[in-house]
């Protein structure tokens, strides 16, 4: 077996062990794991594919934190390592982590590029105050 494969499915084993830590809502632990699969990721970190689903959970564990501040700076390296512009997530993230650090513009800017793309369909499975704001502002 390549060291390449090896590496990914030690980090994807790290990755799965946060994900089960932030599933019983232990969130530092979970980040922990998540640190720990990121600092395993040989640079240009970015150009990985598993980047983008390390800085998903970063983003959500923060998020649940309630940790805004992080969570942004992981939302946005997860937008930047998105695999196709039709994955609204990240931009719904974006939206509302900037939403909560009260940046409404900002917020209001991300929500209407993921609406252009997935209209409603694109904050399924989210609070509805996200939705309702970005309606009202939209007029």
């Amino acid at each position: 077996m390549d060291k390449g494969f090896s590496m990914q499915i030690s980090i994807t084993n790290t990755i799965e062990q946060g994900n089960e830590l932030h599933g019983n809502q232990k969130y530092a632990e979970a980040l922990e794991q998540y640190q720990k699969a990121w600092q395993a990721l040989p640079e240009p970190k970015l150009e990985w594919e598993l980047a983008n689903w390390i800085s998903a959970c970063m983003y959500s564990a923060y998020f649940d934190l309630a940790d805004y501040a992080e969570a942004k700076k992981w939302g946005e390296t997860t937008l930047r390592t998105r695999g196709s512009d039709i994955d609204t997530a990240p931009l719904i993230d974006l939206g509302m982590v900037c939403y909560e650090l009260n940046q409404f513009e900002e917020a209001y800017k991300y929500f209407n590029d993921a609406y252009n793309y997935g209209k409603e369909r694109a904050f399924q499975d989210r609070p509805k105050k996200y939705l309702e704001f970005y309606l009202r502002k939209r007029g």
